[in-house]
């Protein structure tokens, strides 16, 4: 017995129906709601990623700042004087029986372009407070009221967990 086999040269030829590709419409749901996902999320991930790092107190009241610091008798500010810097909003309170001036800003620029009035007009105005200290972190300053000492400083600093004091530079003489 002997098998022979055929070989035909002849490829195979498939019916236009098995060539069509096939369409699966839950894949192509599943993609456009996908694209769709992805569109808002680059849309939003600005957004939410700015909220999640934004500084506490940026655009925040005087009166959280206070809150936090664990001051008495908050009052805020009667007015809103931006002729020399910019800021959200100001008050008073005091901190263990130190009366200390609160300011918030809206932006961080305009914190450290209150940090230059402080360190521009403070050797001038109040030459004798040497060692003049002042507690500011991100959107935010605490000084006290009248001496600018670096104990309540510090203690801001502390409570706040957060931000820095800051010795104002007198001219050596």
């Amino acid at each position: 017995m002997v098998a022979s086999l055929e070989i035909s040269e002849e490829p195979a030829t498939a019916t236009a129906e098995e060539t069509k590709p096939r369409r699966n419409p839950k894949l192509a749901a599943g993609a456009a709601l996908l694209a769709v996902a992805a569109g808002v999320i680059g849309w939003q991930a600005p957004r939410v990623v700015d909220m999640l790092t934004k500084p506490a107190y940026l655009g925040e009241p005087a009166a959280k700042v206070a809150a936090d610091l664990g001051c008495d008798n908050y009052t805020q500010a009667t007015t809103h004087d931006e002729s020399v810097y910019r800021f959200h909003d100001q008050g008073t309170c005091s901190l263990e029986g130190t009366v200390v001036t609160i300011t918030t800003f809206d932006r961080a620029s305009d914190a450290q372009a209150f940090e230059s009035v402080m360190k521009a007009l403070i050797p001038v105005v109040h030459p004798t407070w040497q060692g003049a200290t002042y507690a500011a972190g991100e959107g935010w300053n605490v000084a006290d009221a009248r001496n600018l000492t670096p104990e309540t400083a510090t203690l801001v600093v502390q409570r706040l967990g957060t931000g820095a004091t800051t010795v104002i530079p007198f001219p050596k003489g």
